[in-house]
């Protein structure tokens, strides 16, 4: 065994598809991290880094990898939820630092997922790649750019560590949280399935980048191979964008679900005031190794109808909760 993989955040629809896309040995704990109950997550954060060392040291293994998917919070998250998640990455990353990282020949990799269209919300250009400047205008913007920096001081004075930051357009795909407020062609199928309007807070014409799951698991292990295989003994600190390469509006999705349902998406325009942290177009594209730009991509019209078969088929076993007219 040369490179052991922890997913932190595994249940979540990134943590999933990246389980899916590692080929090397993966080790977790035995039960989900209790991320609503942050005294006993704190606890069993450091008892999961007590035995994922002790599995490093039985194992062998020359290298670790460190996969960071979690975090709940999206646009119009309160700040107090935001804080606790800075917190907890704080936390892991401290522990870490004492425990795992200190380990005698090894070394390893950390990728943290961060927010394209959040931390680029604010930024002008067209396209924006990795050398725009950020220009957060939320809560959740400013705290994924606030999380990247913490990995950053952290590593810097830690060289047989590197680092990936991940900042991704819009994930979707079959198994998204459908109670995260987040998550628009979920919720889409969802109000399909049910014949309920869909409310709509931003205009029609609203360009986003929808890049699916599994492809982006799938270049996220990729890029943490080259990130070893170009520095195998650490010090590589790299930030790239993960997007689809190509754009559509509201609208455009409003039609690919009719073509896929053979029938209309009845819409209720409405006001709110996250609205004003929604930027009318986002447009990525990666200048930071793009030649992965060979990998598989789903095109998006296949993409939503995995989502809207998967949904279709927890609504036919009766575990589908209808969609919130809030």
């Amino acid at each position: 065994m040369s490179t052991l993989s922890w997913i932190i955040g595994r249940g979540g629809l990134l943590g999933s598809a990246v389980e899916r896309a590692i080929s090397t040995s993966l080790w977790h704990p035995d039960n989900l991290f209790p991320w609503e109950q942050p005294h006993h997550l704190r606890e069993a954060i450091a008892e999961a880094l007590h035995h994922f060392r002790i599995r490093l040291e039985d194992s062998g293994a020359q290298s670790w990898n460190i996969y960071w998917c979690a975090g709940a919070g999206v646009v119009g998250t309160s700040a107090e939820q935001f804080a606790a998640e800075t917190a907890i990455l704080r936390f892991f990353l401290d522990e870490f630092g004492k425990s795992v990282s200190t380990l005698p020949n090894t070394t390893g990799q950390i990728f943290l997922a961060s927010s394209a269209g959040g931390v680029y919300a604010g930024s002008s250009g067209c396209p924006l790649t990795e050398n725009t400047a950020p220009q957060p205008i939320s809560d959740y913007g400013r705290t994924k750019l606030v999380h990247e920096q913490i990995l950053s001081e952290w590593a810097r004075t830690r060289p047989n560590i590197s680092t990936l930051v991940g900042r991704l357009s819009n994930l979707y795909g079959p198994g998204q949280h459908i109670e995260k407020p987040q998550g628009l062609i979920s919720h889409m199928s969802r109000c399909m399935i049910f014949n309920v309007p869909l409310r709509i807070f931003v205009p029609l014409d609203t360009i986003r980048d929808y890049l699916f799951a599994d492809d982006a698991a799938r270049r996220i292990v990729f890029a943490m191979q080259r990130l070893h295989r170009e520095a195998p003994q650490g010090g590589l600190h790299v930030t790239k964008i993960f997007g689809s390469g190509s754009e559509t509006t509201i609208a455009g999705l409003i039609g690919i679900f009719r073509q896929i349902a053979k029938r209309h998406l009845r819409l209720i325009s409405s006001q709110s005031p996250i609205r004003s942290q929604q930027p009318a177009g986002l447009q990525f594209r990666s200048i930071v190794w793009p030649d992965d730009a060979s990998t598989q991509r789903t095109e998006l019209l296949d993409g939503m109808n995995r989502v809207h078969t998967h949904q279709l088929a927890l609504f036919q076993a009766g575990r589908l909760p209808a969609p919130s007219l809030r």
